[in-house]
Formats: C-alpha cells, structure tokens, sequence
C-alpha cells in the first residue's frame, strides 16, 4: 500500500543472538510508539504495513551485503535430512512461546517463517539438495479493516537448529506504516477490556 499524506513510516533495527546450535528461544522486542499513542486523549495508530528484513552482521560468508544466510545447515549421512526453521511476528500481545503464535492468534498483525531443508543423495555421492521457503502473512491479511494500535507494538522471533548462523547475531530491520487516528470511546473500552482479560 503507497504511504497516503497522513501516515507515519516507522522505522527500527533489533538484533538477536542464537546458541551454537543455532536456536533461540521466544525473545521480543519492543517498537515505542508513545509519541503516537495514548489512551487518554484515546489516540491511536491504524497500522497498514509491516515489512521485515533479515541481516546478519557481521557477515563472514556475505561481507559486503551482510545478507541472511538462508541454508541453515549443512547435510550429514546421507538419505538423511536437515530441517531449521525461523519466526518472526508483530503482536500487541506478549506471548509466552512462539510455538503458540499464528495466523488466528489474538492481536497478531504480521507472522513471517522461514524453513531450511537439507538433504544428501542417497547414493553418497556427496550431491546435496537445498529447500528454501518463507511464508508471509502481513496486516492486510489478517485484518483487512484494520487493526487499532494503542500500545507499544512486540516483535517477537525464536529459532530451531539454524546452525550455519549459530552463535552469531542477526539483525531485523522493521519498517511499518501507520496512520494516527482518534479511536472512538467504544473501542478504546474493548480494546482495554480485552488487554485486562489476558
């Protein structure tokens, strides 16, 4: 969606630790959007994209751009496959695992994935097969009227077995447009009603 005269364009950069073994448990970061929001006055963002970006940096295997690793690992016996997997999300809401996070989850706006297959012949030639895969579902997916933002917007990620990024950093660029809005005394009551229901 083309930024309209009124949005705002949000932008922000979190990094993320994995272990050796190229995991990393539910971690959030936090975007602030005090300047935009406030319960009182009861304003309130409308928020009509978000894009995320993955880097790494530094880089050793991509110096230059510092692009995301997609193989996350490497093949071991053959007739034998690798499988890592990689989430991202945008929620107003802190959930605990993001096993439990998905396209029906309450107070989801965006759910990105990322799957790394690996696989060797099993003649044991040493040819290998790669099988890449994201998956994306952004704001206009899961609320096509809109969702209403009154709080500070999470970003939440965790990992399984990324291995060829293991014990590194990666980076997430956010960039999200919203426009400010004044939300009506009716949904500013449900929108709280449903916060102290958590």
């Amino acid at each position: 969606m083309a930024k309209n005269s009124g949005d705002l364009i949000l932008r922000d950069r979190m990094q993320f630790d994995l272990d050796s073994a190229g995991d990393r448990t539910t971690l959030y970061g936090r975007i602030d959007t005090s300047g935009y929001v406030d319960t009182v006055s009861r304003q309130g963002l409308a928020i009509k994209e978000i894009y995320f970006q993955l880097r790494q940096s530094p880089s050793t295997k991509y110096p230059n751009t510092g692009i995301f690793e997609p193989v996350a690992q490497a093949q071991g016996p053959a007739g034998t496959f690798a499988n890592a997997g990689l989430k991202l999300y945008a929620t107003s809401r802190a959930y605990e695992n993001a096993q439990e996070v998905g396209i029906a989850s309450p107070d989801v706006l965006c759910v990105k994935t990322y799957t790394s297959t690996t696989a060797q012949n099993t003649d044991d030639t040493g040819t290998m097969y790669y099988v890449n895969q994201w998956e994306w579902y952004g704001p206009r997916d899961l609320h096509p009227s809109g969702y209403t933002l009154v709080s500070d917007l999470l970003i939440g990620v965790a990992a399984d077995d990324w291995a060829s990024l293991g014990g590194g950093t990666i980076e997430i660029d956010i960039l999200m447009i919203a426009e400010p809005i004044k939300v009506t005394t009716e949904r500013m009551n449900e929108i709280l009603s449903q916060a102290q229901d958590l």
